[in-house]
């Protein structure tokens, strides 16, 4: 069977901790009232296998069983699935509706499995609920189920969540003035280190275990211009960075190396860093850029996807790019015409497409080179470079978290090519894509910062994106 880009998984090394995984949605099925249930819970708990946990039936006994019920479940439960009687909506929950009022528990009216529709008998109960202030969500068919209850998993899996960011704080994503707005949005925290900090780590990683690191690893990857002592230091960085993210617990980790690291220079760039890092369950975005890194975290968690983060060049600025690589990158005009630029843009970052996942890739593999350098700051054969490509033609969304920490910006776009560029040395290749519509989604940009994954992934962020109390764009 032919692999095609929507169907690749993220690839893991081995079974990753459980605070890199997102838990299992916890479902509490309680019963109103004696008669035909409207969910057959026995084929709910084979629909949402993988997805959640139904746990046992609570049968409400009376009014008073129904308050105790609802109020003593713990905080580990997702949602209550209420389960009445079909056509005859004189349930409990609308007679005695304040404990659900003062527990805030998620509650989840599924859809008619059998039928994979909607059970209308439940819009006035949902509004009524929702009237007093109860979440409700309203189930419209199997897959919109499962989406829904691994985003409620994925509530819980961001609270208390941590992020490692290294470097100084002098770009916009400056963690200590606007972090802040992350944790109250989605519970994310987010912990500021010196680069110094994992340096002194890398330097008392023994040879013994950067060759045995290598050696666990070495088959997606494939030996370019990297000079031996570059790829030794880049595993070195690894190791000193994954010492760092497993005191603090961390999920992720991102550094600022243009606005710390390479302009004193310094070329123990984390490239490798971030791809290893991804083998291990943890999400890593390039420049310490924490909204890209809670992006990430939503889509790889969420999806159970590989992502890539990159630079987002709109071909039609081409005095931005010609400032920045000596050159406009503009497409070629036989194979995509003038008339359609407003909608290219490419994605490239330090000499290559992006810190891209060998399962990403078609080739299944990338190749490890000196780190690229930009037009500013010249390459030096120094350090180690991810160069990886990523396959034509491919549908994908793209996505942006806003510094707000509440508002997710989507869009969808296809990978026209991976560019070679003859001659660039600080610009070797970038990603082509195709937007529907880029001038409306640029309108609407955070940063030069896009997050892309494969395939089309807009209805099911949607839910997500409702369930964690955001404003979803969807362009």
């Amino acid at each position: 069977m032919k692999t095609t880009p929507e169907s690749i998984q993220r690839f893991l090394i081995g079974q990753p901790p459980p605070r890199l995984t997102r838990p299992l949605a916890r479902v509490q099925p309680i019963q109103a009232k004696e008669g035909r249930p409207s969910v057959d819970v026995a084929r709910l708990r084979e629909v949402v296998r993988g997805a959640a946990v139904v746990e046992p039936v609570i049968a409400v006994q009376n009014p008073a069983h129904w308050e105790r019920a609802v109020r003593g479940l713990g905080p580990e439960m997702d949602c209550i699935l209420p389960i009445g009687v079909p056509a005859y909506p004189t349930e409990v929950w609308n007679s005695h509706p304040q404990p659900l009022v003062d527990r805030q528990l998620p509650f989840v009216f599924w859809s008619l499995i059998a039928h994979e529709e909607p059970d209308i008998w439940r819009w006035s109960a949902t509004d009524y609920l929702r009237a007093l202030g109860v979440p409700v969500h309203p189930v419209r068919n199997n897959a919109h189920g499962v989406a829904l209850l691994k985003a409620l998993a994925m509530r819980r899996f961001l609270r208390g969540a941590r992020l490692v960011v290294f470097g100084e704080q002098n770009f916009p994503w400056n963690a200590p003035a606007a972090g802040h707005l992350f944790r109250e949005s989605l519970g994310i925290e987010i912990a500021v280190r010196p680069i110094s900090d994992f340096r002194a780590r890398a330097a008392a990683v023994s040879e013994k275990d950067v060759e045995e690191t290598w050696n666990a690893r070495r088959a997606r990857y494939r030996l370019g211009r990297v000079r031996p002592d570059g790829l030794r230091e880049a595993i070195r960085t690894y190791l000193g960075i994954r010492a760092i993210l497993e005191e603090e617990r961390a999920i992720g980790f991102g550094v600022n190396c243009f606005g710390d690291l390479i302009i004193q220079g310094g070329r123990d760039v984390p490239c490798l860093a971030q791809l290893f890092a991804r083998e291990d369950g943890y999400i890593a975005s390039c420049d310490a850029d924490y909204v890209c890194m809670a992006t990430l975290a939503l889509m790889t968690y969420f999806t159970g996807k590989p992502c890539l983060m990159s630079n987002l060049y709109p071909v039609r600025y081409v005095g931005a790019l010609e400032d920045h690589f000596g050159d406009p990158l503009s497409p070629d005009p036989k194979k995509y015409p003038r008339r359609d630029w407003k909608n290219y843009a490419r994605l490239g970052h330090c000499g290559f497409v992006g810190v891209v996942s060998p399962e990403m890739s078609p080739a299944g593999a990338v190749t490890l080179h000196d780190w690229g350098g930009t037009y500013e700051i010249k390459r030096d054969g120094r350090g180690c470079g991810i160069d990886g490509g990523l396959f034509r033609r491919a549908p994908v969304t793209v996505a942006e978290m806003k510094f707000d920490g509440r508002t997710l910006l989507l869009t969808r776009a296809e990978l026209a090519e991976t560019t070679r560029h003859p001659g660039m040395p600080h610009c070797e290749s970038t990603a082509l894509l195709r937007f529907s519509n880029l001038p409306a989604f640029v309108e609407n940009i955070s940063r030069d910062h896009a997050t892309v994954i494969y395939g089309d992934h807009i209805g099911e962020l949607q839910v997500l994106g409702d369930v964690l109390g955001l404003k979803t764009l969807v362009v």
